[in-house]
C-alpha cells in the first residue's frame, strides 16, 4: 500500500474519553495493540460530535475522494488525527472494527490500496484508489460506511457492513490423464 501524505501535517489525536489505559492498565489495549484504546476514544468522540461534521464524497472509477470537515477546530483536529491514525493502522495491518466484514476485507487488501491525504483548514481530504476492480468496490462501500457513520452518529457504531464475495481465483486446471 502507498500513502501520499501532506508533508505539512503532524498527526495529533483529539478529545479522547479517557476510558483507561487498556488491559490491566498497561496501555496495551486490544490484543497487544497499544494504540487501540486511543484510536477508539477518538472514534467515539467523533461519533459524539457528528452534528458538527460535514462530509462530501465523490466516487471515482478507481475509488473515491472525500472531504470531511468541521467548523469546530477541536473536531477538525480530531478528524485529521483520526485519518492519520487509520492510515498508520492500514500500513501496519493493525485492524480496527475487527468484527465488521468490510473493514476486515479492506485490511486483507491493503497492499492494493493507495491513499492520498491532505489536511484542509477545517479537516481532511482523502483519496482512496485501487487498480483492482474488487478492491474498488470495497473502497466505494468504505466511503458509504463512513458517510453513514457521520449521518447516523452513535447509533451507527454497531452497524456491520457486508461485502460482496471476493472473485474466485483462476487456477490452472489439472490436465486430464490419458489412459494409454
Amino acid at each position: 500500500m502507498r500513502f501520499i501524505q501532506d508533508p505539512e501535517h503532524t498527526p495529533g489525536m483529539g478529545m479522547g474519553r479517557g476510558r483507561g489505559q487498556g488491559m490491566m492498565g498497561s496501555g496495551m489495549g486490544h490484543a497487544g495493540d497499544k494504540d487501540h484504546m486511543i484510536d477508539m476514544d477518538t472514534i467515539h468522540a467523533l461519533f459524539d460530535n457528528v452534528k458538527s461534521i460535514k462530509r462530501t464524497v465523490r466516487k471515482r472509477p478507481d475509488g473515491f475522494e472525500s472531504i470531511t470537515e468541521s467548523s469546530d477546530q477541536k473536531v477538525a483536529s480530531m478528524l485529521q488525527g483520526h485519518v492519520m491514525a487509520m492510515k498508520s493502522r492500514l500500513e501496519k495491518g493493525m485492524l480496527i472494527r475487527r468484527g465488521d466484514p468490510l473493514f476486515r476485507a479492506l485490511f486483507e487488501n491493503a497492499d492494493k490500496i493507495t491513499v492520498e491525504v491532505k489536511t484542509t483548514p477545517n479537516g481532511i481530504r482523502v483519496i482512496e484508489m485501487s487498480k483492482d476492480p474488487y478492491v474498488i468496490k470495497l473502497l466505494h462501500l468504505h466511503s458509504e460506511a463512513v458517510s453513514g457513520f457521520v449521518k447516523d452518529g452513535p447509533r451507527g457504531m454497531a452497524k456491520m457492513h457486508p461485502v460482496p464475495p471476493p472473485p474466485k481465483e483462476t487456477r490452472p486446471q489439472p490436465k486430464p490423464k490419458t489412459g494409454r
